[in-house]
């Protein structure tokens, strides 16, 4: 019976601290303005990929798809598109990450925001290592171990960033050549 107590509490002390992990940096409206301080207008754009189009997606991204719906910021300034954000959430382990893209006009990645981060500090990336995908697009692989070095301790988080960064870039790449953006 002791153990089974000692047990329990075990698990809730551990359950409740494992939640005392999680965090939210900026919200959206906030991470928009951050990214785009210039920005006289920023649009919200929906995008609904037909299947067809999400399997372009995937085979450009070599990555799953799974979702056929995407808010695509775009940012102006006057009538001079600025940059494009696209906000992802996606599983690391067992719990969430959520990233803004910024893509710039060309199709480059400019910079990447995480919105929030709920798994332990620990597996979060560091600044620097998010900074290796700037200037990226879907001409380059971004596969962790090849282009983009793993890190350590972290390996499930830089496999999902990077397929999070393919498949954004390929949203971007195939939303922009179908002709549903400005």
């Amino acid at each position: 019976m002791r153990a089974s107590i000692i047990i329990i509490l075990t698990i809730l002390y551990l359950g409740f601290t494992h939640s005392l992990h999680a965090e939210v940096f900026m919200k959206r409206n906030e991470a928009l303005q951050t990214v785009f301080p210039n920005a006289t207008d920023i649009e919200r754009n929906e995008i609904f990929f037909t299947p067809e189009e999400s399997k372009t997606i995937e085979s450009i991204a070599k990555a799953k798809n799974d979702t056929k719906l995407y808010i695509i910021y775009e940012a102006k300034d006057g009538d001079n598109i600025i940059g494009y954000a696209i906000i992802d959430t996606h599983t690391l382990r067992t719990r969430s990450e959520t990233v803004m893209f910024v893509i710039n006009p060309d199709g480059s990645l400019r910079q990447t925001e995480v919105l929030a981060f709920f798994e332990p500090p620990d597996y979060q990336a560091g600044d620097k290592w998010m900074q290796l995908f700037e200037g990226k697009t879907t001409d380059n692989t971004l596969k962790v171990g090849r282009d983009i070095p793993n890190m350590s301790g972290a390996t499930i988080t830089a496999v999902a960033l990077a397929q999070a960064t393919r498949k954004i870039l390929a949203v971007y790449k195939v939303a922009s050549e179908k002709g549903m953006l400005n």
